[in-house]
């Protein structure tokens, strides 16, 4: 399998989370972080998108729902297209083509 070098810029505080993830992780490398965090966003979004399924946590014996804000279901991507699809300004002669 062929390798490519890829450069990132970080924040200071990226990458100070990037190295204590690295660290409780006990992971080699910063690599190997992104290369784990790579692995678990396909892994959730698989899991999550198109409404397949939920994700839950169990902690202290109670079960959460995981909500992931940031990412939009396929049914609230619908819902956001058909909203804003009548938000527009008909032209000022009174046209309403787009």
């Amino acid at each position: 399998m062929a390798k490519h070098r890829l450069q990132f810029d970080f924040t200071e505080e990226a990458l100070n989370q990037l190295n204590e993830l690295r660290e409780a992780a006990g992971l080699p490398n910063r690599a190997e972080v992104i290369r784990h965090a790579l692995r678990l966003l396909h892994w959730l979004l698989e899991e999550v998108q198109g409404n397949k399924a939920k994700l839950f946590i169990e902690k202290n014996g109670k079960c959460y729902e995981v909500a992931f804000p940031f990412w939009k279901t396929d049914d609230e991507k619908i819902a956001e297209k058909e909203q804003t699809a009548g938000d527009y300004e008909p032209w000022p002669d009174g046209r309403t083509d787009v």
